[in-house]
């Protein structure tokens, strides 16, 4: 079985207080774009998961999909074993979620593969499990996110947005953002940001100006402080033709979105060798 482990982008993002278990809670549009790792799934004889990558830094059992395998695993007493191979394209550390997306598509794929006959809402309380980001993968739309990740809503209409997508070549620590978001809320500029369930309308309304005019990331002022290229990227992404630019998750990759093809694939080319990583794609 090969399924598409899409990465995500999030079109707004407010962190709230922490919640019980360290968790914070958040509100969020969040959106899948065509930028996917490949995963593919071969039963194997024995009782072993085995995780094989082009990426070596993620062959341990940190590993999210190894993870998800052996969760299953051992909630449902599988004693077969599977090869899980990972092709990966999305940028580790990056604030697109590629980790979660892929323990998703595990999820998915063994459910199917060992006959567990789990529903969608089951598949979202174990991907809870695993992580926060982890149960908006599951029904692959676009969505308004709602306490610590457990509460996704998906948006049933919406529209394809070209999107350039920038990556500076290192990784960002989600908690580190988090610690560094809470000990400067307080000193944070008061700027009034689009609710996300007001996002969610403009996004299911097919507003592609109103959704770029609003674009927000609560973590962008204390990512940028510390990242000056944060800064530096979204400004050249706007200078070549985006409509406008945020930064995704905990960054440091930012994204432009653009009004049609011709202008996203002009920002592209002329910035494809300044950065070690730019992707040309879109909204799915």
């Amino acid at each position: 079985m090969i399924l598409k482990s899409h990465a995500k982008i999030n079109l707004t993002l407010h962190i709230g207080r922490k919640a019980k278990g360290g968790l914070h809670q958040i509100e969020s549009v969040m959106h899948p774009i065509d930028l996917y790792d490949n995963l593919m799934f071969e039963k194997m004889e024995g009782d072993e998961v085995v995780v094989h990558s082009n990426n070596t830094s993620i062959l341990n059992k940190d590993n999210l999909a190894y993870k998800a395998a052996m969760m299953l695993k051992k909630k449902h007493g599988i004693r077969s074993g599977v090869r899980i191979t990972i092709e990966k394209n999305i940028p580790l550390g990056a604030g697109l979620g590629g980790g979660s997306s892929n323990a998703a598509m595990a999820l998915i794929a063994l459910n199917s593969l060992w006959k567990l006959r789990l529903d969608q809402k089951k598949l979202m309380h174990a991907a809870f499990e695993l992580g926060s980001d982890v149960p908006f993968f599951i029904p692959g739309k676009p969505a308004l996110v709602e306490g610590v990740g457990e509460k996704v809503k998906p948006i049933t209409s919406y529209p394809k947005i070209n999107a350039v997508i920038i990556n500076p070549g290192f990784q960002v620590s989600t908690k580190w953002a988090y610690d560094a978001f809470d000990k400067h809320r307080k000193r944070m500029p008061k700027k009034k940001a689009m609710s996300a369930r007001a996002y969610a309308k403009l996004v299911q309304k097919k507003d592609i100006n109103g959704m770029a005019d609003n674009l927000h990331n609560d973590f962008t002022e204390v990512v940028a402080k510390r990242y000056k290229i944060v800064r530096e990227m979204t400004g050249l992404l706007n200078k070549y033709g985006a409509l406008n630019s945020c930064l995704s998750g905990s960054g440091p990759t930012v994204y432009g979105l653009f009004s049609s093809i011709y202008t996203a694939r002009e920002a592209y080319f002329k910035l494809k060798d300044i950065y070690p990583f730019v992707y040309l794609t879109k909204t799915v």
